[in-house]
């Protein structure tokens, strides 16, 4: 259902992760909603999937690697007016504690923290300058608040609220709003592989008795990214549906 209605004027919209199950259907349903989208990520092929859209421009690249603003920047200047960014990336590495190693703990923090502060420092005055204004959205995961496994996950993720709130507050003074979403298990590539049981078992937890879909998750980021949260800023939208509740 296509609730959220663009302007007349174009608008581009950055997604990071756009080769992942939830980060494809971002980009889809935001062409539907007629913004157009520079899609990031290092998987070639799923990322070639994408051009049959003529709004997305892909840009392949690690997340990590120190020319990723200046190669977003590149492509932006041939594009509409930036007006939103979506922290969508994220990577699971690393061990527990007692085996942890020192290059996966740092690799969590590159990919997960470190990349979505640089494209917001790189990015927001153009937003700024180009539509008198923007929307971020940072996508972390409720790790960060009831931990895990892999510390060097949920600490990674757990500074992505941090990273939201103190942009927030640097950045309302452009009309810059920047907001964190935390999804529930989402049905992608990942969980196709689970077994029937254990699809069952993790959908129990959430409120509803179910995972949650692509869908759903593109269609609460453009809620975040539309006019519709224009009062909305240093926020969660928490999409877990209750699943963290019982943790």
């Amino acid at each position: 259902m296509q609730m959220i209605k663009s302007n007349d004027e174009a608008r581009t919209v950055i997604v990071t992760g756009a080769a992942g199950g939830m980060g494809r259907e971002c980009c889809r349903y935001f062409c539907q909603l007629g913004w157009h989208v520079l899609a990031v990520d290092h998987n070639k092929q799923r990322l070639e999937s994408l051009s049959i859209f003529t709004d997305i421009k892909v840009l392949c690249i690690e997340l990590e690697d120190i020319k990723l603003v200046a190669a977003v920047n590149e492509i932006l200047d041939g594009m509409p007016p930036l007006w939103g960014l979506v922290n969508l990336a994220g990577i699971s590495k690393g061990d527990s504690i007692e085996n942890l190693s020192e290059a996966d703990w740092q690799m969590s923090f590159d990919v997960n923290v470190t990349a979505p502060f640089r494209l917001i420092q790189g990015v927001y005055n153009r937003m700024h300058q180009d539509s008198q204004g923007g929307s971020i959205i940072n996508v972390s995961s409720p790790v960060g608040y009831i931990g895990a496994r892999k510390p060097s996950y949920s600490a990674s993720k757990a500074a992505m609220h941090g990273l939201t709130t103190s942009c927030a507050r640097n950045l309302g003074q452009y009309n810059i709003r920047v907001n964190l979403l935390l999804p529930g298990t989402t049905i992608t590539e990942m969980t196709s592989d689970w077994s029937a049981e254990r699809q069952q078992s993790i959908a129990d937890q959430s409120l509803l008795k179910r995972l949650c879909t692509p869908q759903e998750i593109a269609e609460g980021i453009a809620f975040l990214l539309s006019e519709h949260s224009r009062y909305m800023t240093g926020s969660i939208l928490d999409m877990t549906c209750g699943s963290m509740w019982g943790h």
